[in-house]
């Protein structure tokens, strides 16, 4: 193992590849890390947008509030 790594440090083109993919694995994970916290944002004005329809709000406010479009706010009215 100890050679294999001797190998690698010594090739500047090895290492520059390792960097790459380390550095693609850090955004991608950072990427997925922001899609999962708009999802739970989605989710949760979803939630909000839900008690403003039981509140009897129009679609246009609760669009204007929470950033939903008029279709999303139609398909929780039909929930």
């Amino acid at each position: 193992m100890d050679d294999q790594w001797a190998k690698i440090i010594q090739n500047p083109q090895i290492l520059m590849n390792y960097d790459g993919i380390t550095q693609s694995s850090l955004v991608d994970e950072n990427l997925t890390s922001k899609e999962a916290e708009k999802q739970r944002e989605k989710k949760g004005f979803r939630r909000i947008a839900l008690g403003m329809i039981k509140q009897g709000m129009d679609n246009q406010t609760i669009s204007e509030l929470t950033a939903l479009t008029e279709e999303e706010l139609e398909h929780l009215r039909r929930q």
